[in-house]
C-alpha cells in the first residue's frame, strides 16, 4: 500500500489486537413469509451466520434479524463501465421473536395480494409473498478484524470480506480487555492475499470522527508500542 504517513506505523507481530466493523449492503428480495426471507446480493452470505435485514415496503420498514440456511452462487451481471459481479442468492430463517412484527408487516401485503386473486388459502407460515420495493433494502451484519499495524492516524486490518475504498464504516477497536475505541473509518485500500487457499483482504483505514477521550486512548496505546518498540530494537542490537 504506496501512502505518505503522516504518523510512524508500528507492525503488531507480537500484540494481538482485535476489532469489529458494521458493513451494509443493499440487496434485492425476492420473497419473505412468517418464517424467513429469500435474497439476491453480490456477496456470499455465509451459511450459519446471522445477519440483520431492513425491509421497507410503501412507507413501512421493519428490521429483523436471520440466520442464514441456504447460500448459492447463481450468476453474473452486468455493472458500469463494462464489469461483471457475481450474483448469489440465499435464504434466512428468522430468529425467535419476531413473528408479531413480521405478521403486522406482512399483512397489508397479504391484504393487497388478497384482492388480486379469487380465495386465497389460510396457511400463511407457508404463503410467500413479493415485496415490491426494489433497492431499499439493506443488509448488515458484523464483521471481526485483525489489526496488522496501527498509527495515530490509521490502521491496516486484515479480513475475510472485501469492502469499498472510500467507503464510511463504523467501527471498534479492542485495546485490552476493559478498553475499546469506537469510530467512523475511511478505507483508503483494499488488496487481496491467499493464506492456504483461503483469500484474505488487507485493508487499509483512517480513523474519523474520534472523540477526544478515544483519541487519549488510542494515543496511550500507541506510546505503549513505541515503548515496546524501543525495547525490541535494544535488545537487538549488535554487541
Amino acid at each position: 500500500m504506496q501512502e505518505k504517513r503522516r504518523h510512524h506505523r508500528y507492525n503488531l507481530d507480537f500484540v494481538d489486537m482485535n476489532g469489529k466493523m458494521g458493513l451494509t449492503d443493499k440487496v434485492e428480495v425476492l420473497d419473505i413469509s412468517l418464517g424467513g426471507v429469500a435474497l439476491k446480493a453480490d456477496r456470499r452470505l455465509n451459511i450459519g451466520k446471522e445477519y440483520t435485514i431492513k425491509l421497507q415496503e410503501k412507507g413501512k420498514t421493519l428490521e429483523v434479524k436471520g440466520i442464514v440456511v441456504r447460500s448459492e452462487l447463481s450468476g453474473l451481471e452486468e455493472r458500469s463501465h463494462g464489469d461483471r459481479a457475481s450474483i448469489y442468492t440465499a435464504g434466512l430463517a428468522f430468529k425467535d421473536g419476531f413473528a408479531d412484527k413480521i405478521a403486522d408487516f406482512l399483512r397489508p401485503i397479504e391484504q393487497n395480494k388478497k384482492k388480486n386473486s379469487t380465495a386465497v388459502a389460510d396457511r400463511r407460515f407457508n404463503v410467500r409473498f413479493n415485496i415490491t420495493t426494489p433497492g431499499r433494502h439493506i443488509l448488515s451484519y458484523p464483521l471481526q478484524f485483525k489489526v496488522r499495524s496501527i498509527s495515530l492516524s490509521g490502521m491496516l486490518i486484515q479480513t475475510q470480506e472485501s469492502v469499498e475504498i472510500n467507503s464510511s464504516i463504523p467501527m471498534e477497536l479492542s485495546l485490552n480487555a476493559d478498553q475499546a475505541v469506537t469510530f467512523v473509518g475511511r478505507t483508503i485500500a483494499c488488496n487481496m492475499t491467499e493464506i492456504a487457499g483461503q483469500a484474505n483482504y488487507d485493508i487499509g483505514v483512517e480513523f474519523t470522527d474520534l472523540t477526544d477521550k478515544d483519541k487519549a486512548l488510542l494515543k496511550t496505546y500507541i506510546d505503549y508500542l513505541a515503548e515496546l518498540e524501543a525495547k525490541d530494537a535494544e535488545k537487538n542490537k549488535l554487541p
